[in-house]
């Protein structure tokens, strides 16, 4: 069993690693917490550790110092760093200094931890058996290497078979270096993708692998395209994933709520380009448009063929492009009507996209016609005719059904989901769901419970 001393000044951090990472599961057990260095090294004098994971800010001794120390003292544990900090440079002083691994807090996510953990493993057990420290191979003092990466998701455990030119050399899991330019044969596929890094002579071989992860994670979704020549990437020109962690996503996803990127082909470009711009974590941007396709489909289920559905992950922004592309166009193409104008169908899409954003407002269709600056009978012509039916039977039908999303779904009193949705008066509304839906929404409540 590897024993496991974590050290952050953070306890909500230490915590959360002790409860939520599988530590049995590869063979690891936590022996030990502490909240800086000078409590570690105290820690370290009566008990065996096997495998230290530290901050690297932290007060009274910092997670660099301790790594002197333990390097000094305890120079059989092995370290992992701990870190908000992806600046190249500050952590390739961590890997100097022996780390055999990183970890990023503002990365770290549940679903990530199992593969965290099997990397960690992976490391220890090969820095065990080979002496990682004192050995040294063909990628000392090289300028360029040729890097394979396994395309599974951008995650770090692979499950693709790849049967690798002869030479390269294993840098991670799913990941290989070669010295030299790949065989034709091995050319870029939907299994793997090649990627050259340049200008890398001063670095020793673990911040190359270091170099290598961090492209992965940050740079490689945006910037791979499948059909593309092997591309060339200087190690100093790279990005650092999280840089734009305080951008504004409520402003972001309010952007894609607007019917502007489905009517406007310039204001979709735009909206494409701020994506790629702002360089989220592909996880991010997965949750983001997972939660915006449900919006859309609530918002146009009345004219659309079928849901609107999204894939678990995308290998690289190219995909995902391709995907948001196609929603588009299926949405585009549901609510075509050629006797009306393009400014005219952008009008009613932007009436249905406020009746779903303002259904707890009292908007008449006078009033609606006024915001989207149509005359109210062309309005009410104009949405039967696009929408399949008029305002007013369109705002009742989506209120009831966000009545039921609500009556389903939390236990708010009958009065308050009527008010959520549209109508003040709670016998009203009682009387209006039996009438269309069949009961009383309390019925409702209780008979879909049951089943």
């Amino acid at each position: 069993m590897i024993k496991v001393l974590i050290v952050d000044d953070e306890k909500i951090v230490r915590k959360g690693l002790v409860s939520f990472m599988p530590w049995q599961e590869f063979g690891m057990a936590v022996v030990g917490e502490a909240n800086n260095g000078e409590n570690a090294l105290q820690f370290l004098e009566t008990n065996k550790v096997d495998l230290l994971l530290t901050d690297l800010s932290m007060p009274v001794m910092s997670g660099i110092d301790l790594m002197k120390e333990v390097r000094r003292i305890h120079p059989n544990i092995q370290i992992v760093v701990l870190t908000l900090h992806q600046d190249f440079e500050y952590v390739q002083e961590a890997l100097r200094l022996g780390a055999i691994d990183y970890i990023a807090k503002t990365q770290l996510e549940k679903e990530q931890f199992k593969d965290v953990l099997g990397r960690i493993s992976s490391l220890f057990d090969s820095k065990k058996s080979t002496g990682y420290d004192s050995q040294r191979d063909e990628m000392d003092q090289i300028d360029e290497l040729y890097v394979i990466y396994t395309l599974n998701q951008q995650n770090d455990d692979s499950t693709v078979d790849i049967k690798v030119p002869k030479g390269a050399i294993e840098l991670d899991v799913g990941v290989w270096g070669m010295t030299y330019l790949p065989p034709e044969s091995f050319s870029s596929s939907l299994d793997y993708a090649i990627i050259c890094f340049c200008h890398l002579k001063e670095l020793d071989r673990k911040s190359i692998v270091h170099l290598t992860r961090v492209y992965r994670r940050n740079d490689f979704f945006y910037d791979y395209y499948p059909a593309q020549a092997i591309p060339f990437i200087q190690s100093h020109v790279m990005s650092t994933l999280g840089e734009n962690g305080d951008y504004d996503l409520y402003m972001l996803k309010q952007k894609w709520h607007s019917p502007d990127w489905i009517y406007e082909d310039q204001a979709f470009e735009a909206m494409l380009h701020e994506l790629k711009t702002i360089k989220l974590p592909p996880i991010r941007l997965t949750r983001l448009f997972f939660s915006l396709s449900d919006e859309w489909n609530r918002l146009y289920e009345q004219i659309l063929p079928g849901p609107i559905v999204m894939d678990d992950s995308f290998t690289c922004f190219v995909q995902f492009e391709a995907w948001l592309r196609s929603a588009k166009d299926v949405i585009l193409q549901a609510n075509s009507k050629p006797q009306y104008s393009k400014e005219i169908q952008n009008s009613v899409a932007k009436a249905v996209n406020m009746a779903q954003l303002m259904m707890n407002q009292s908007l008449s269709a006078g009033e609606m016609a006024q915001i989207v600056n149509m005359s109210s009978s062309y309005f009410s012509q104009c949405f039967k005719q696009i929408v399949g039916k008029t305002y007013t039977d369109y705002l009742r039908d989506i209120r009831l059904e966000r009545a039921k999303h609500y009556l389903l779904n939390t236990t708010k009193t009958i009065q308050w989901i009527a008010e959520q949705v549209g109508y003040n008066d709670e016998k009203y509304f009682s009387r209006l769901f039996r009438e269309h839906i069949g009961i009383l929404p309390s019925d409702y409540r209780l008979t879909s419970k049951q089943v």
